[in-house]
């Protein structure tokens, strides 16, 4: 990693030089050495890249403000290696071409599920997540042979992570849009209904805007599909009513 390319990664992760040499456990006067030209050492690029990795992928990688705050380098290392464990995995899994074995994940459960597979989690402070514990209901665990299987898992539960922060502003922006223009929808027929059957529909379309909250605040604990979504919004097409391609593409973005 050149110097340049550093002071990119700070700008990207919104660090500063005192707080960038804090995570990364070395003095100010290191990191200004290295922005100056010095050779940065592999571990200190390693865990940047990481971050960059987890970062774009709205993914955790700090650890949580109280560490920081407090200087707490132990804790700080352990949420260096955690997240480079994770964008390690992650690498791994796309490299094969995703994943084989699509895991349901559940942020509020702290599960993910596949087949006889289980796999427990704890959501972290900082907004990531931890492995707790494995099993399998069809025979014992075994970690060398269930490896593949858990690699997947820990990508699914990223992508769930990942989900659970991009898709409930995505999702509240369509049923905001929604409920704002509620009175406007293409109607079968005389194009002047009686006013009663207009507000029965206009009425109709704001309830699928509230349905679309429900499922934001799910999308929350990573307990909504896109598959919901498209529920919702087979119905609003059913009404007349067509969200931009704009919203529909951010949520498709987030969610799929």
């Amino acid at each position: 990693m050149t110097a340049p390319e550093l002071s990119d990664v700070l700008l990207f992760l919104g660090l500063d030089p005192p707080e960038a040499a804090q995570l990364l456990g070395v003095s100010l006067r290191t990191l200004q050495r290295w922005l100056a030209g010095e050779e940065i050492p592999g571990p200190a690029a390693a865990a940047l890249k990481a971050w960059h990795q987890l970062h774009a992928l709205h993914l955790a990688w700090k650890p949580d403000a109280i560490s920081v705050f407090e200087n707490d380098q132990a804790q700080i290392e352990r949420a260096r290696q955690h997240a480079q464990e994770v964008a390690y995995l992650i690498n791994l899994v796309e490299k094969r071409g995703g994943p084989k074995f699509r895991f349901s994940v559940s942020i509020a459960k702290g599960l993910a599920t596949f087949g006889p597979f289980e796999v427990g989690f704890y959501s972290l402070a900082n907004g990531g997540f931890s492995f707790s514990s494995y099993r399998r209901r069809d025979t014992s665990p075994d970690l060398a042979r269930d490896k593949p299987f858990l690699e997947d898992a820990a990508y699914c539960i990223s992508k769930a992570f990942s989900q659970a922060k991009t898709a409930p502003p995505a999702l509240r922006a369509v049923a905001r849009y929604v409920r704002q223009h509620s009175d406007v929808f293409v109607v079968d027929g005389p194009g002047r209904q009686p006013t009663t059957e207009r507000r029965r529909i206009q009425q109709e379309i704001e309830g699928v805007a509230d349905k679309l909250i429900e499922l934001a605040t799910a999308a929350e604990t990573g307990d909504a599909s896109y598959h919901q979504f498209e529920e919702l919004l087979q119905k609003l097409h059913a009404l007349g009513f067509f969200p931009t391609i704009e919203l529909v593409s951010a949520v498709a973005h987030a969610m799929v």
